[in-house]
């Protein structure tokens, strides 16, 4: 008997829970109205202008674009340069390191990399390092010419 109402207080006090919140309702937000999305209107393209060339005239090859290196980039391009001119050829290669993780287009970090490399006798990463400098050196400038010798030197 003493299981029985045992069972019958937890059976009501669960069925008491269940009134309670099955009752309870939550507040319902307003509904809005779907968003009306307007469709831009299609236009054509105009027509491209055509220029013709004037005879006589030779049109000038554009200049390639100056590459501006972050300031601390260049900082430490001319750090890693100096060590180079110092025969710290490991101090040059760790400081050019710093900088092409700032600024991974820095041909001259690359320039460093590679004649560093080259005077320490490791020809494979002097030539890679050549090739990913002038990947970014603009053909023609002095630091391309200068990779480029770097690589006749290693032998490619």
């Amino acid at each position: 008997m003493f299981v029985s109402i045992r069972l019958l207080a937890r059976t009501c006090a669960i069925a008491g829970v269940l009134t309670i919140v099955g009752c309870s309702t939550q507040p319902q937000a307003p509904q809005r109205p779907a968003p009306v999305i307007e469709k831009p209107a299609v236009t054509k393209p105009a027509e491209p202008v055509v220029v013709q060339p004037q005879p006589g005239v030779v049109p000038t090859p554009a200049t390639p674009p100056v590459q501006t290196l972050n300031p601390a980039a260049l900082s430490l391009a001319r750090q890693a340069h100096s060590q180079y001119l110092q025969q710290d050829y490991q101090g040059a290669i760790a400081t050019a390191e710093r900088g092409l993780r700032i600024e991974r287009r820095a041909a001259d970090l690359y320039l460093v990399l590679a004649q560093a490399y080259a005077q320490l006798g490791l020809s494979q990463k002097a030539d890679m390092f050549a090739q990913q400098g002038l990947r970014f050196a603009p053909q023609g400038s002095e630091v391309a010419e200068k990779l480029l010798r770097v690589r006749e030197f290693m032998g490619n």
